[in-house]
């Protein structure tokens, strides 16, 4: 209830007591992160994913959450990655391991591995930018155009194709995704700040145990 409200530094009260009362659960280890993600703990939000798949390190929860927190990993990022590998080498089914694998480590073999698993925009969106980086302009230029294909609502491939048509020399293609990048980001910040408003947040309180 307190999650779900949005009352984030109360579910840690909360949670924090019952990591301290039952400290194999990695369900408490688990929702405790979220909590530290929803009060802007990045660190401790870390930290307590990571706790959650050294307990479960077969869950795929904890790992989908690491992925989440993966650009505030800082100092525990080795750690990180190799709670990816782990869980990709044990689950070697998982599209989502072989993905953020890849997206933490820079290995273009693993991004490629979870595309033939399931095809899934962000997979082709990090395989550009990866390749992009590798100066492989064209061939990124088709993976972020995959990405837009797959997730037509998302404007962020649009602005990273806007770049890379730019450094092309391919002006009207650049300019189209411009466009679009403008509109669909006017579109989601008004879809967000609907759904912002239709939430329901109760300030609830709790006791210290």
């Amino acid at each position: 209830m307190l999650l779900r409200t949005q009352n984030f530094t109360e579910a840690i009260v909360v949670l924090e007591h019952a990591r301290s009362r039952f400290p194999e659960s990695a369900q408490a280890a688990l929702s405790l992160g979220v909590a530290y993600y929803g009060s802007r703990r990045f660190s401790d939000a870390v930290g307590a994913f990571l706790d959650a798949n050294r307990l479960a390190p077969d869950v795929e929860q904890p790992v989908m959450f690491l992925g989440r927190t993966l650009e505030h990993a800082g100092p525990r990022e080795a750690d990180v990655i190799a709670a990816f590998r782990a869980y990709s080498k044990a689950n070697p089914t998982s599209a989502l391991g072989h993905f953020l694998l890849g997206k933490a480590s820079g290995e273009e073999a693993e991004l490629r591995r979870s595309l033939a698993l399931r095809p899934n925009p962000e997979t082709h969106f990090e395989l550009g930018l990866l390749l992009e980086k590798q100066n492989k302009l064209p061939q990124a230029a088709v993976e972020l155009e995959k990405s837009c294909t797959l997730a037509p609502k998302n404007p962020i491939p649009h602005y990273r194709l806007f770049r890379l048509y730019s450094r092309l020399n391919q002006p009207t293609k650049a300019e189209a995704h411009r466009v679009l990048h403008e509109k669909l980001t006017a579109a989601e910040k008004a879809e967000a700040d609907k759904r912002q408003a239709a939430t329901k947040h109760l300030k609830l309180k709790v006791q210290q145990p």
